[in-house]
C-alpha cells in the first residue's frame, strides 16, 4: 500500500525534555561551558567506559584536538580510509600531517588492516580508523599493527555512539578518539563533540589545548598554544538529556537494524555491511550495496522515493576525489609540504561502493509497518 508521506531519513530524536534543559541554562544567564558539560562528560564516560571525556565545539575539533595533543605535525603521515566523511583527512591536514589514504574491505566497508600493512612508511605515524556507518573497525588487527610498528592509534568514533567490540565500547582500542553529536547522529547535540581516553596526562593536555592552552586554574596564563573549542552550556544541556535517554533511543536503532537484516537477508541483489563477530554496530546508519549489474543508485533512490520512502547517497564522492584535494594549492600549508597527488590515489574498492550503495531511514520513529513497507519495497524494485 502506497504510504501518504515520506518516511525520512533524516528525524532528530528531541523531546520535551531537551527544550527543557536549553530553556533552563537560558534563563540561567550562565550560557558558556560550565556545569551542564561537566555532567555531561561524566555520564559519557560511564556510558563509553573511558576514564577520561573532554567535551568540544564539534566532531571536527576533537580530532583536530587529539591529533595535536598527540604532537602529530608537519609531513607525518596518517592512515585513514576515503570512504568517509571529509572531517576525517580534514582535520590531518589542519595539523600539517598527510593524510595517506588506504582501501577499506568490500563487505565491512572499514579500513582494510592488510591494506594498511602495506602503506606504512618511515613517515608514518598514526592510524585513523573510522568506524563507518557505526560499524566497529578491525581494531585487534589495527592495534596490533600499531603496536609493532609504533604507531599512534585515534579512533574517529562519530558515528559509532553505542557500537562495541566484545562487549567494550569503542574509543576504548585507542590513544585517544573523537566523537561528533551532530544533528544527524544517533545522540545529538545540534553539534558538539567530546574527545576521550584512557590516559590522564593526555587527557590533561587535551583540556588544555582545547581552552586556550590554560590550566585546570582559568586565567589569564597560557601554558600551551591552544585553540577555543569549548562546548557551550545550552549543547551540553541537551547532550545531558540525550545520555538518560541513551538507552531508550540505541535500543530502537539497534531493534530497526537488526530488523533490516533480517528482512533482507535472503535479498539476494544487494548486499549489508558485514558485521565481525562479537561486534555491536551502532545503527547509525543502513546503507546498502547494489549487487545486479545494471541497477544504478539514481534509479533505486528514485524508486524509493516515488514510493515515499527516503533515501540517498551517502559518500559517493571520496574524500580525496573531492575538488579541493584534487588540487590542494590553495592550502596554505602546500607552501611548505609536499602533498601527494591525490587525482593519481586510487582506492578501487572504496569507488567501487561509493557508486553502488544507497541509504535506507533509520530513525528511532520508524514504525514496524515502516520496516516491512520499506523493505517490501525494495524487493519488489528487485
Amino acid at each position: 500500500m502506497m504510504r501518504d508521506k515520506m518516511i525520512p531519513v533524516v528525524d532528530v530524536d528531541i523531546k520535551e525534555a531537551e527544550l527543557q534543559a536549553v530553556q533552563d541554562v537560558v534563563k540561567s544567564k550562565y550560557l558558556v561551558e560550565g556545569k551542564n558539560a561537566r555532567s555531561f562528560e561524566q555520564k559519557f564516560s560511564e556510558f563509553t567506559g573511558t576514564k577520561h571525556v573532554t567535551t568540544v565545539v564539534n566532531g571536527t575539533c576533537a580530532l583536530h584536538l587529539a591529533l595535536t595533543a598527540l604532537e602529530i605535525g608537519p609531513k607525518d603521515e596518517v592512515i585513514t580510509t576515503p570512504y568517509t566523511f571529509i572531517a576525517s583527512s580534514n582535520s590531518i591536514l589542519f595539523t600539517g600531517a598527510i593524510p595517506k589514504f588506504v582501501d577499506i574491505d568490500p563487505e565491512t566497508y572499514n579500513l582494510n588492516p592488510e591494506k594498511i600493512e602495506e602503506s606504512i612508511t618511515k613517515n608514518t605515524r598514526a592510524i585513523m580508523p573510522v568506524h563507518i556507518f557505526g560499524n566497529p573497525c578491525d581494531m585487534g588487527a589495527i592495534k596490533d599493527i600499531a603496536e609493532d610498528r609504533n604507531l599512534l592509534v585515534i579512533e574517529d568514533c562519530a558515528q559509532a555512539h553505542g557500537a562495541s567490540i566484545d562487549g567494550k565500547h569503542v574509543g576504548n582500542f585507542s590513544d585517544v578518539a573523537g566523537y561528533s553529536f551532530y544533528g544527524t547522529k544517533n545522540l545529538v547535540g545540534g553539534e558538539g563533540g567530546a574527545v576521550t581516553t584512557n590516559n590522564e596526562e593526555l587527557s590533561e593536555k587535551i583540556k588544555s589545548i582545547k581552552n586556550h592552552g590554560r590550566s585546570p586554574a582559568g586565567g589569564y596564563a597560557h601554558y600551551l598554544i591552544g585553540y577555543n573549542f569549548r562546548m557551550t552550556d545550552m549543547t551540553a544541556a541537551i547532550m545531558n538529556v540525550q545520555m538518560d535517554r541513551a538507552e531508550e533511543i540505541l535500543t530502537k536503532r539497534h531493534y530497526n537494524g537488526d530488523r533490516y537484516r533480517d528482512l533482507l537477508k535472503d535479498t539476494e541483489e544487494i548486499q549489508l555491511q558485514k558485521i565481525l563477530p562479537k561486534h555491536q554496530h551502532s545503527d547509525y546508519i543502513m546503507a546498502p550495496l547494489i549487487l545486479k549489474e545494471g541497477t544504478t543508485q539514481e534509479q533505486i533512490i528514485g524508486y524509493l522515493k516515488s514510493k515515499n520512502i527516503g533515501s540517498r547517497t551517502i559518500y559517493s564522492l571520496l574524500s580525496y576525489q573531492q575538488p579541493c584535494y584534487q588540487d590542494l594549492s590553495n592550502w596554505p600549508l602546500s607552501r611548505v609540504i609536499n602533498y601527494p597527488d591525490y587525482s593519481k590515489v586510487k582506492c578501487l574498492i572504496s569507488e567501487n561502493i561509493a557508486k553502488r550503495h544507497f541509504e535506507l531511514p533509520m530513525v528511532t520513529s520508524l514504525t514496524e509497518e515502516n520496516l516491512e513497507y520499506i523493505t517490501e519495497t525494495l524487493k519488489q524494485y528487485f
